[in-house]
């Protein structure tokens, strides 16, 4: 028993170890109610764009164009805004397909892979938009994500508060010992 004690008073050995642990851990318990915010923002950016990618077809359908014809036809235009226009919608269709893909690859992802395909899919300019409100989570992923956080926050303290000195040639033989 000794020996537990021990082992877990070495890792939450001090006060400012605890303390950074615990913000850690609050701080990615959040990650799945923001993650699922963006989602909603991410939607309707998706069903924005999807709209104007629709009222494009229609316009070259009723040209007898196919949509790549109808913007093709504007970039090739003399008119600097017909130009301009076939520019705005080829973005559009890009900002579509873009956005379509980040929402389907994030709301597919699992539990472990989502934090990573966030990371990969997010459209910083959307992100600003969330209205987060932090919540106290209690779903199994909310979970997963505190333990991670805890182990987290164990590693980069005792990376950032230990190994620097021993690198840096002070205090290498000492050990820390325990607040308790």
């Amino acid at each position: 028993m000794q020996a537990i004690k021990n082992y877990i008073g070495g890792f939450f050995g001090s006060l400012l170890e605890r303390i950074f642990v615990f913000f850690m851990a609050l701080f990615l318990s959040q990650a799945p109610q923001y993650m699922n915010l963006y989602l909603n923002v991410l939607s309707g950016a998706k069903a924005a764009y999807e709209k104007s990618v629709k009222e494009i077809a229609e316009k070259a359908g009723e040209l007898g164009m196919s949509t790549k014809e109808f913007i093709d036809d504007l970039a090739k235009s003399q008119s600097q805004a017909a130009k301009k226009s076939g520019e705005l919608h080829q973005n559009q269709i890009r900002n579509f397909e873009s956005a379509k893909k980040a929402f389907d690859a994030i709301k597919n992802a699992s539990a472990f892979t989502r934090p990573f395909i966030f990371l990969k899919h997010v459209d910083w300019a959307l992100a600003k938009n969330v209205q987060f409100q932090p919540a106290l989570p209690f779903t199994m992923e909310s979970l997963i994500y505190v333990i991670v956080g805890i182990i987290l926050g164990m590693v980069l303290f005792r990376v950032f508060a230990f190994y620097p000195r021993r690198w840096l040639g002070g205090g290498g033989d000492k050990k820390q010992q325990p607040a308790y």
